[in-house]
């Protein structure tokens, strides 16, 4: 059974990197009811899943603003369509009510199916903790803000990459340093840290929330690292990411009480508001 509907035209933010197939997207999926039913999605709906899948949880109101260019319509029929089509799911946080979406396992393999070749992008599926949905929305939001830079200069977005990512594949190649003299274990470190385009600070290897792998104008391979500061944070911790070379962000309701919590105007100083 075809499940087809009229495309309709939509203004784009900058976009992140899905490469599958353009305007539809066709497969076969296993139903209870109907043993091989098919369905379609538009290209939009893809981009959708992809833009939830790539930070693992966020709001639908971020999702309509940026995705769909404010167009709540046309994000709240599809967001409803991928949820039909089990390829999303949605949760209600409390107290605050914001409405969040998560890939189902099926909306991730829909993805990895899709991709190109040589596509390295990491898709998640499954709700997280709820202090880990707002910052990945928020890390959604500091992505929109970069990526239009980038876009701006004439550049394209070729990868996201978020610190889990790093912190995974760089925490298995540290543990592997545990038996060596110190001396090697800090050449090792710096190896690794270098490997993956990090430095090492006081003998760690600070990552940052979030990095963005594009092409210049040029067709240079390049990156830049972000980081998205609270009040949460402390001095020393701050300042070791700045020392690391990260690009310093801050939602603009956080600056005021970031720069009273850090209380060090020279560190706060290139912490750019969101």
């Amino acid at each position: 059974m075809a499940r087809n509907r009229d495309d309709q035209r939509e203004t784009r933010q900058p976009q992140i990197p899905f490469t599958g197939p353009s305007e539809r997207y066709e497969t076969d999926r296993e139903s209870a009811r109907e043993p091989q039913e098919r369905y379609s999605l538009r290209d939009s709906e893809m981009q959708t899943l992809a833009d939830i899948g790539m930070f693992r949880t966020l709001t639908l109101a971020d999702l309509a603003k940026h995705r769909y260019a404010g167009n709540h319509t046309q994000a709240q029929v599809e967001i409803r369509n991928l949820v039909r089509e089990g390829f999303l799911r949605i949760r209600t946080s409390h107290p605050s009510k914001a409405v969040y979406a998560a890939l189902t396992h099926q909306g991730k393999e829909l993805l990895n199916r899709g991709r190109s070749q040589g596509d390295r992008q990491t898709y998640y599926a499954h709700f997280v903790k709820p202090r880990e949905m707002r910052h990945d929305a928020a890390i959604y939001r500091l992505y929109q803000a970069v990526a239009g830079r980038i876009a701006r200069e004439g550049c394209h977005v070729r990868r996201v990459v978020l610190d889990f990512e790093l912190k995974k594949s760089i925490n298995s190649k540290v543990a592997k340093l545990g038996s060596l003299p110190e001396a090697e274990r800090e050449q090792g470190r710096r190896q690794i840290a270098l490997d993956h385009g990090l430095t090492v600070v006081d003998g760690k290897i600070p990552l940052p929330d979030l990095r963005i792998e594009y092409e210049t104008a040029e067709r240079e391979q390049t990156k830049v690292d972000v980081e998205l500061a609270t009040s949460d944070y402390h001095r020393d911790s701050l300042a070791a990411k700045a020392r690391a070379g990260f690009s310093m962000y801050a939602l603009h309701e956080d600056v005021g009480a970031l720069r009273r919590a850090i209380d060090d105007p020279e560190l706060t100083k290139d912490i750019l508001s969101l």
